[in-house]
This record gives structure tokens, C-alpha cells and sequence, in this order.
């Protein structure tokens, strides 16, 4: 049996360990542990999440997922520990969580119905919402029919009449992903590295490579 002061270090440093991360954050973990009602996901060194087993479900109420795997959520909360949610992310959301995540800046997923007047109708579990063509990619969109029927995650940069009227940009989202990511890629690029990239262009001084996440490199001609 835990002793008292065993459970209290473990609540401890699980609040030492939420504070790593912030509410609205998408994050991923592998999960470790499947209870009755909770699932345990581990998200990186000694830090654990909890998550409802029901959001890891289908319609069907089957278990999507098994120990070891790796899903993506969204942190909710980080007080006395991490808890973890996919509802937003898996477009089941309530129109209380819908103001919920415009209010936190969570991402919600939201499927395109129909191109209208300037943009597309998109549906955010029983709401509707508009996404202006600028907002839809980081880059134009010569086709609109190209993205309907898909679902896409988006930020809701407003919201307006009781939610009601929502406004929603997956751009945000990608351009935030992008930069993340280029982080990532400048670390990778040392001297000696071994990198992969597509060639983005060609001049009569060389040419440049797309070495992901909007990171270009200058292959000289020798």
C-alpha cells in the first residue's frame, strides 16, 4: 500500500510536470496504462497525462487504441496534474467547448460542407462556421472544390452572437506548425549533416532546396 508521503511526492511532481506545458497545447504521448474510465499517456520523461477512455473510442464505442500507441491531444487542464482531450480535435464539440477553445486558443476540427461567397461553410460539431479563402492554406488555392468534404483542423479567430456567427482559420495553425517545425530543421543543419530537400528553384548561381518547414538551402554551382 502507498504510504501518504508517497502519494503526495507523486502529486507533487506530477504538478512539476504539467507545468511544462501550457492549456490548449497539442501534444503527443504513447499510451501506458488503459483503466476503466482513465488512460494513462506517457508525454516524455517522467511526466504521465490522464485522458478519458471514452475519447478514445469510436462512434461505435470500440477502443481505437491499445498500450503503446501514440496519439495527439490537447491539454485541458495542468492544475494538480495533466489532462489531456481529443473531443475538440476529433469535432465532437459542444457549443460550450466551442467558446471554451476560442477563449483558450485551442484548435478545433471542423469538416468543409460547401465553398460560398468568399470562403467555405464549415461544420464545428452542431455549428457552422466560415473559413475566408486566405485563411484555408499558407498558400493560394487555385481550386476551391479541391478542399471540400475534408476535415481540417482550425483556429476560431472570432466568434461572435453567442457563437453563432464563428469565424475560422486553418492557416493560423499551419503557419504556427511551420515555424515550429522549422526549429526543429535549423537544428539538424550542422556541419556535415546529410540533409534531404526538394528542389524549390533554379538561378544561374544555383539552386534552392527546400529543406522542410519553409527552411531553404543555396547548392551553389561550382
Amino acid at each position: 500500500m502507498t504510504e501518504p508521503d508517497e502519494d503526495f511526492a507523486t502529486m507533487f511532481e506530477a504538478s512539476l510536470q504539467a507545468k511544462r506545458f501550457k492549456r490548449g497545447q497539442t501534444i503527443e504521448g504513447t499510451i501506458v496504462g488503459i483503466g476503466p474510465e482513465v488512460a494513462f499517456v506517457n508525454v516524455g520523461g517522467k511526466g504521465e497525462a490522464l485522458i478519458e477512455v471514452h475519447e478514445l473510442k469510436d462512434a461505435d464505442g470500440v477502443l481505437e487504441v491499445a498500450v503503446g500507441d501514440r496519439i495527439q491531444a490537447t491539454v485541458v487542464s495542468t492544475e494538480g496534474g495533466l489532462t489531456l482531450s481529443r473531443k475538440l480535435a476529433r469535432g465532437a464539440a459542444t457549443n460550450r467547448q466551442i467558446e471554451d477553445a476560442f477563449r483558450a486558443g485551442l484548435a478545433v476540427e471542423g469538416k468543409i460542407d460547401r465553398d460560398v461567397k468568399g470562403g467555405y461553410e464549415v461544420r464545428i460539431g452542431g455549428q457552422r462556421a466560415f473559413c475566408p479563402f486566405s485563411q484555408i492554406d499558407t498558400v493560394r488555392t487555385t481550386d476551391p472544390a479541391q478542399h471540400i468534404g475534408h476535415v481540417y483542423a482550425f483556429r476560431i479567430i472570432e466568434y461572435k452572437d453567442g457563437g453563432k456567427n464563428l469565424v475560422v482559420s486553418r492557416r493560423a495553425l499551419l503557419e504556427e506548425e511551420q515555424r515550429t517545425n522549422a526549429v526543429e530543421v535549423r537544428r539538424s543543419i550542422v556541419a556535415g549533416a546529410v540533409l534531404t530537400g526538394r528542389v524549390a528553384s533554379v538561378r544561374e548561381f544555383g539552386a534552392f532546396v527546400d529543406l522542410g518547414a519553409g527552411v531553404q538551402g543555396l547548392l551553389h554551382v561550382w
